[in-house]
């Protein structure tokens, strides 16, 4: 008789519980967005609210730095690369703040990161004159008025991937969609992504910019 456990018998322990929020829905979100920096590999990341995703983001990055090499990778791809991704950070709540959360303080340090403290209001010329188009783009923070603000100040700094979190309650449609949709053009596509087992915070709208 095999006595040894299966990996599959029960579901594995939730990853980074101490960054962890209760009824903010991003539990099945943050490894998502963690598999897509890796599939994508920007060089530029902005999330715009910092939280339960943060450390799946950064994550994403580091593991970035090893190229699995199994002979299926493009050498084309790797001539004259060089790899010094950045994962910008805007959130409301001081630095000092954030750093007592545990965890967050390693995240706060860390030579990928830089965060910026305040509103996301405002800030855009002085991030894109430090760092240009962002690649890969996490946005969850606030109502209508915010989204709206984000295409105002931020959509043109944003040449690849925009996600948005929170764009269906109780399986449909909602405002802020609705906001998304009035500012997107015919240049973009769109992925909706819902959870159909919660009645908020559980949906993401996916754009992707033409790179024609």
């Amino acid at each position: 008789m095999n006595s040894e456990q299966s990996p599959f018998d029960k579901p594995r322990p939730l990853e980074y519980p101490q960054h962890f929020r209760a009824g903010m829905g991003t539990e099945n979100v943050a490894p998502f967005l963690r598999s897509m920096v890796q599939l994508t590999r920007p060089n530029r990341i902005l999330e715009i609210g910092a939280g339960y995703t943060t450390p799946f983001l950064l994550e994403g990055l580091v593991n970035n730095e090893r190229l699995f090499d199994d002979g299926n990778l493009d050498r084309n791809y790797l001539k004259d690369y060089k790899y010094s991704p950045k994962l910008v950070v805007i959130d409301d709540m001081s630095q000092g703040e954030l750093a007592k959360k545990p965890g967050m303080n390693h995240i706060i340090n860390s030579e990928y990161t830089h965060f910026i403290e305040g509103l996301f209001q405002g800030k855009s010329k002085e991030i894109y004159d430090n760092y240009g188009d962002f690649d890969f783009v996490w946005f969850d923070c606030g109502y209508i008025a915010e989204y709206q603000a984000f295409f105002d100040e931020y959509w043109s700094m944003c040449s690849k991937y925009i996600f948005f979190h929170y764009t269906y309650s109780d399986g449909k449609p909602n405002d802020k969609l609705t906001t998304i949709l009035r500012n997107i053009d015919s240049e973009v596509s769109k992925f909706d992504i819902i959870e159909s087992h919660k009645t908020r915070q559980g949906s993401i709208t996916m754009l992707k910019k033409s790179t024609i």
